[in-house]
């Protein structure tokens, strides 16, 4: 029986195979919905994982709740269960897992981690193929200027990651910031999403802040909190050290879910194409001024 029609058979949406690699790292080998999406992806330290520590052997670990909520990793979902089959933990994800019996769930997840042994070739040369076609459409953009390149890097970022929001961070001097085109907008003034964005850009330095869960984030600001609408959201530098500005990409609640490696990765090599075409424009722009 494939993937899909075990999870279709017990009403989940999703199913992830996560095979433990090495100690204390879990690996989602394959699965059905965003278990296939994520497929070699999806890494989790199951020790930090609240949730996903309480799977056992023989045993259905259950999550509900009215609204979705972060289960492991980049999952978010209303309901969910795990259940561990030797080295794995299978975990199915879907409101129509409430009515499921544990017998059911049980054998399902025998069968799905029975069925998988590596990620997909063809997986992985998707995701290779991915990074770049991210990459070529920042280092191919020919704007007329700063205002134009940052605009567009934000819109074709969000756009990438399927994110909601999307902005570039610009520290100048002067201090700007430019939102994607499209998508989800803060109710807030420029400098209101400024004054939100500054403390990360100064916890940024030289490496990528990624929010799974903006419920318990350390930067709550409004207008770009979890009150305000947004469940995760990932940063990165615009230059190496970070003194340039950042790009920073999130998702909304209208469809909650984090940020997979790949999507990570994505986002780091759309910032190093982004620096060189940011760069760029400045020039022309200092350029053209004088």
């Amino acid at each position: 029986m494939t993937l899909a029609a075990l999870a279709e058979g017990v009403g989940a949406r999703d199913l992830f195979v996560l095979q433990s690699v090495d100690a204390g790292r879990l690996v989602n080998l394959d699965g059905f919905g965003r278990g296939a999406g994520w497929a070699g992806n999806l890494t989790v330290d199951p020790e930090a994982e609240p949730w996903l520590s309480g799977a056992r052997p023989g045993v259905v670990h259950r999550h509900a709740s009215g609204v979705p909520e972060r289960i492991l990793g980049p999952y978010w979902a209303t309901a969910a269960a795990a259940i561990q089959v030797g080295e794995a933990i299978v975990v199915l994800g879907g409101e129509g897992l409430s009515g499921q019996d544990d017998g059911a769930l049980i054998v399902v997840a025998r069968e799905a981690a029975a069925a998988v042994a590596e990620v997909p070739v063809a997986k992985r040369l998707a995701d290779e193929l991915e990074v770049s076609q991210a990459a070529l459409s920042i280092a191919t953009l020919r704007p007329a200027s700063l205002r134009d390149a940052a605009v567009e890097i934000a819109t074709r970022s969000a756009e990438a990651l399927s994110c909601e929001f999307g902005a570039v961070l610009l520290l100048g001097p002067p201090i700007e910031v430019f939102m994607a085109r499209e998508g989800w907008r803060p109710t807030a003034a420029e400098d209101e999403v400024i004054a939100a964005l500054l403390p990360i850009a100064r916890a940024l330095q030289d490496d990528l802040i990624v929010e799974q869960d903006l419920s318990c984030s350390a930067f709550p600001y409004h207008p770009l909190s979890f009150e305000d609408g947004l469940v995760a959201r990932a940063t990165v530098p615009l230059s190496p050290d970070g003194t340039a500005g950042m790009l920073v990409v999130a998702h909304a609640a209208s469809t909650p879910r984090g940020f997979t490696t790949l999507c990570q990765r994505v986002l780091v090599t759309i910032a190093r194409a982004a620096d060189v075409v940011l760069s760029s424009a400045m020039e022309g722009t200092v350029a053209t001024r004088s």
